[in-house]
């Protein structure tokens, strides 16, 4: 055997080597996100989040006390905005009591997982057919050890999340997500957190002497899209394209402002894309946006942007439409134009 041959089998060794500690590695950290979708039904803690969402003309912060009794209680007082100081949401599983003190009134809401970018996040089946997870190096949070999960977008090899989750608990501990482009969109974090193995259950009960309301006419998120769009009480479409990844998660039927409206929501297990539809002419209301024009397929329709999020909205054949969604004008645009007839 030359030097050379044995220098290609060392070298064609040590590929193959590293590539088993690759698969064991990214086996790893799936096991690893599994513990971490489990853990709030397993993990009673209190603490403090910090979560921000970051915009092209301004960015939200929410700051919030928790408490969580494993496996279906949680408690949120809020510090931060400023007009939602002293608000609190007490969820009781899929009911929320939305306590809202400067109206004096509890909201009450049920099946709002529709809306719940957490509830998306936890698709498991979606988020990990749609991207690689792997370690980064280990990282503190919250004054805790946790271990770094860095997801790449199996399609485009993007780095489009990081968790950062307790290396005891399984808690997410830290979460940022990242848009195309590499910058940093949205992030969530403990500031602190304390595991405890019980809360008083009056933590989790309603303020007395304050009336409840029921909110917004929501039905339950459906996955028979079919059940969904017979109920809208007009001809729902789909649209024939959607970015590689994305299926049609959940849908609902809704009353805003006494128009009925048809919610698809649709995921790769981190990103989304909502199509609202209604058949009145009720156009989306754009007015706190800088909105500019734009044709496709012989239609005319209307955006708007806020930092990666982009509102695309338009009229066809006596139906109204708006997509939703952390994508670029020409992806929403492509998806829009396969809605049409």
């Amino acid at each position: 055997m030359t030097s050379r041959s044995g220098a290609a089998l060392v070298c064609a060794a040590a590929a193959v080597f590293a590539l088993a500690g690759t698969a064991r590695a990214d086996d790893a950290a799936t096991a690893l996100l599994r513990k971490a979708f489990d853990a709030p039904t397993k993990v009673t803690y209190v603490g403090e989040v910090q979560s921000m969402r970051f915009g092209q003309n301004r960015s939200e912060v929410e700051i919030y006390r928790v408490e969580h009794q494993a496996p279906n209680l949680t408690h949120r007082w809020y510090l931060a905005p400023r007009v939602a100081y002293g608000d609190s949401v007490i969820t009781r599983g899929d009911t929320s009591y939305t306590v809202d003190m400067n109206k004096n009134v509890i909201v009450v809401s049920k099946d709002d997982a529709i809306d719940d970018r957490i509830a998306v996040d936890n698709n498991f089946t979606l988020l990990t057919a749609n991207y690689r997870a792997s370690f980064g190096p280990d990282d503190s949070a919250a004054g805790r050890m946790t271990h770094v999960i860095v997801f790449e977008n199996a399609y485009t090899g993007e780095t489009t999340m990081r968790l950062w989750i307790d290396t005891h608990t399984g808690v997410v501990l830290k979460k940022e997500i990242y848009g195309a482009n590499g910058s940093l969109i949205a992030a969530m974090r403990f500031t602190s957190i304390r595991y405890v193995p019980v809360i008083p259950s009056d933590m989790f009960s309603l303020p007395r002497r304050v009336p409840t309301v029921q909110g917004g006419s929501h039905g339950a998120p459906i996955n028979n899209l079919s059940v969904a769009m017979k109920s809208a009480g007009f001809s729902v479409r789909e649209p024939r394209y959607l970015p590689e990844g994305f299926q049609p998660l959940a849908a609902d039927v809704s009353d805003v402002s006494g128009v009925r409206t048809c919610h698809i929501l649709y995921s790769d297990g981190i990103r989304t894309i909502s199509l609202f539809e209604n058949a009145r002419d009720a156009a989306v209301n754009l007015t706190r946006f800088r909105e500019a024009h734009v044709r496709f397929e012989d239609h005319d329709g209307v955006y708007a942007e806020d930092g990666p999020t982009l509102l695309l909205a338009w009229s066809e054949s006596g139906l109204h439409y708006t997509l939703v969604g952390d994508l670029a004008l020409g992806e929403l645009t492509r998806i829009a134009a396969s809605v049409v007839p």
